[in-house]
């Protein structure tokens, strides 16, 4: 990254820093006009327990098709952060995401599937998703995978 691309970042992540307290529709409009920044900066107000923004960016980014804001509103909604916990819409979150391309959800939906807890365990569901993720760059999906193959040959 040269000099100029490093100052176009600074000044890109500023100005979406004195977005913090006022996501109204322009802030958003700005923010989902560049996914990455507005999942960094979504992130960032989950990191200080700012729910609320977090979860009005990635809605907005998840309503313009960005897989992970899909993920993120799952993991608000499972743990119950700034919102009552709500397995269902968990899951549904989750699924939209896999669906839409997020290894993180396609990984979560198989350690879901594997583990029980907001579904059923479901083995041919994790083995689905795990290898879904696996085949999308998830190393741990594929040890998850593999452990569960390995498991299979031993019965």
């Amino acid at each position: 990254m040269n000099a100029r691309s490093c100052l176009a970042a600074l000044l890109l992540v500023h100005s979406c820093a004195a977005l913090a307290h006022s996501l109204d529709e322009e802030a958003l409009a700005d923010l989902t006009a560049r996914p990455s920044i507005g999942l960094y900066k979504a992130y960032a107000e989950f990191k200080m327990a700012r729910y609320d923004s977090a979860r009005s960016i990635w809605q907005a980014l998840a309503g313009k098709g960005v897989a992970e804001a899909w993920f993120h509103l799952g993991i608000l909604a499972e743990d119950g952060l700034g919102e009552a916990r709500d397995a269902r819409a968990a899951l549904a979150h989750y699924l939209r995401g896999a669906e839409a391309g997020s290894t993180k959800a396609q990984y979560r939906l198989g350690l879901l599937y594997l583990e029980g807890g907001l579904v059923a365990p479901d083995r041919e569901q994790a083995r689905y998703w795990l290898a879904v993720a696996a085949a999308n760059g998830d190393d741990e999906a594929a040890r998850r995978l593999d452990a569960l193959r390995r498991e299979a040959r031993s019965r």
